[in-house]
């Protein structure tokens, strides 16, 4: 469909040719990427592009500055390129107006997980969590909840006490959590919210570039001692709780792209749920 929309601009004449009277072509390729987690990192596609390993760079400077070829390169996700198109034709007034409270726009959740309805909802930007639960069917069977993952697998996990809370930046940022990728993961009482915990953390090892240390070894690290601790019955003693928070707090601090970055953070959100310690507030 795309190659057959640029050919389709090329016979309009608005590509392939001097069209800005620069002196210079305008053309539009599609570069299909070869498929990982870890390309989902804007650095790590540029690598991939350019034709060398999908591995993280090391920011600054940021794509804006040394891109593609070390040139200044705009990254942007597909949902933001959807939103163009209704922005231009209806106005930006009219975008701002579509989000609720504070909040600006529309956006897109995948919600899957324990509720009755699994699937993509476009809500205005600020809904609440409990609303957008509600629009899915809610929770299904209906069961009670437990808890959310607002983000996708790199969210913490929200307890109920955050259902009022608006989908957005800021307001998941200060309830612990962040908005990441709009994908909402419903968890439903009675699930080993540890275990969920370390499925995302098995992910994210397995997902791993492996280009630095504190990534590659501490989610393996830690996967391990989870594990460990899953097969003997999931209570984890003194010693493992500090130790899986040390291997967070390294985790965050020094790897080089958000993979390792946030890996931990589910786990240590289980953890705060547990009342397994007191968690260091991220800097």
């Amino acid at each position: 469909m795309l190659h057959a929309e640029i050919e389709h601009l090329r016979e309009l004449g608005l590509i392939g040719h001097d069209v800005l009277g620069s002196g210079r072509t305008l053309s539009l390729d599609i570069f299909t990427s070869p498929g990982g987690y870890i390309l989902g990192e804007e650095t790590a596609l540029i690598e991939c592009m350019e034709g060398h390993r999908g591995e993280p760079r090391n920011k600054p400077p940021f794509p804006g500055v040394y891109g593609l070829w070390g040139k200044p390169t705009l990254m942007n996700s597909v949902e933001t390129f959807a939103d163009v198109p209704i922005i231009a034709s209806r106005g930006a007034d009219w975008w701002k107006d579509q989000g609720t409270g504070d909040s600006t726009g529309l956006k897109f959740f995948a919600v899957s997980g324990h509720v009755e309805k699994p699937g993509v909802y476009c809500v205005p930007m600020g809904t609440s969590i409990r609303d957008l639960i509600d629009l899915a069917g809610g929770v299904a069977g209906g069961a009670e909840l437990d808890c959310v993952q607002p983000g996708g697998a790199s969210s913490n996990f929200l307890g109920v006490e955050h259902l009022d809370t608006p989908l957005d930046f800021g307001t998941l940022a200060e309830a612990g959590s962040m908005l990441g990728s709009g994908a909402l993961v419903v968890i439903a009482k009675g699930t080993d919210t540890l275990a969920a915990a370390t499925n995302v953390l098995r992910f994210f090892r397995n997902e791993s570039c492996g280009k630095c240390v504190p990534c590659r070894v501490g989610s393996t690290k830690a996967h391990e001692l989870l594990t460990d601790t899953l097969q003997a019955g999931g209570e984890l003693s003194d010693e493992r709780r500090e130790r899986l928070r040390e291997l967070e707090t390294v985790m965050r601090k020094t790897s080089i792209c958000g993979l390792g970055q946030v890996a931990m953070g589910p786990v240590v959100s289980v953890l705060d749920q547990r009342g397994d310690g007191a968690a260091e507030p991220p800097e």
